[in-house]
């Protein structure tokens, strides 16, 4: 005779999804991540790069700030209509989800003029090598607390000429700083320093 045993022993026996952290499951988590990152073209055409920037942001827990617009925006809903036009001017991607693949984002602004990017897991040299789409507006950069980038990624930054302020600090994989500031300061002149690393 086949017995069944009651549903709860059953549940209680089974380790809840968020605890299990087998390597099986971490592909799943990437995979999400890189969804949430990726350049959706159709809305892209719809809502133009700035708000769709914004959105991005938004959608992995970063905020953004529009040009005449005093307020930071955190929260999907609080976006302005998309009917009206927006220019985004400033990204913070403190404790943020954001990763090398949504930097595609950037491609078409205009304005943005400054970047914080502080304890953010998933940024690497990759993603900033994509700040190339904002050279010639980005202004001001914080790079802190980002375990994955190396020298390498820093060095990326002479390709920005319009920079003015570059400020890093936490940054474990960076091994020669002094080196790294000093062949900036050669490629960017007029850029004020503060770089720790």
């Amino acid at each position: 005779m086949l017995t069944v045993r009651p549903l709860t022993k059953l549940l209680a026996q089974m380790q809840p999804l968020a605890l299990q952290t087998t390597p099986m499951n971490r592909p799943f988590w990437g995979w999400v991540n890189m969804m949430f990152n990726r350049v959706d073209r159709a809305r892209l055409k719809k809502v133009g790069p700035d708000r769709l920037c914004a959105e991005w942001l938004l959608k992995n827990g970063a905020k953004a700030k529009f040009v005449k617009d005093a307020r930071v925006h955190v929260h999907f809903n609080a976006l302005p209509d998309e009917s009206l036009p927006v220019l985004m001017e400033e990204l913070d991607g403190t404790d943020s989800g954001i990763m090398h693949i949504g930097f595609d984002h950037l491609e078409g602004l205009s304005r943005l003029r400054k970047v914080v990017l502080h304890n953010c897991v998933y940024i690497d040299n990759q993603a900033l090598w994509k700040l190339r789409y904002v050279a010639n507006t980005l202004e001001e950069l914080q790079i802190s607390k980002c375990g994955n980038v190396t020298d390498a990624g820093l060095l990326q930054l002479k390709q920005l000429p319009q920079l003015q302020q570059v400020k890093t600090f936490d940054l474990p994989d960076v091994k020669n700083i002094q080196e790294v500031e000093k062949t900036l300061k050669q490629a960017l002149p007029n850029c004020k320093f503060d770089m720790k690393p």
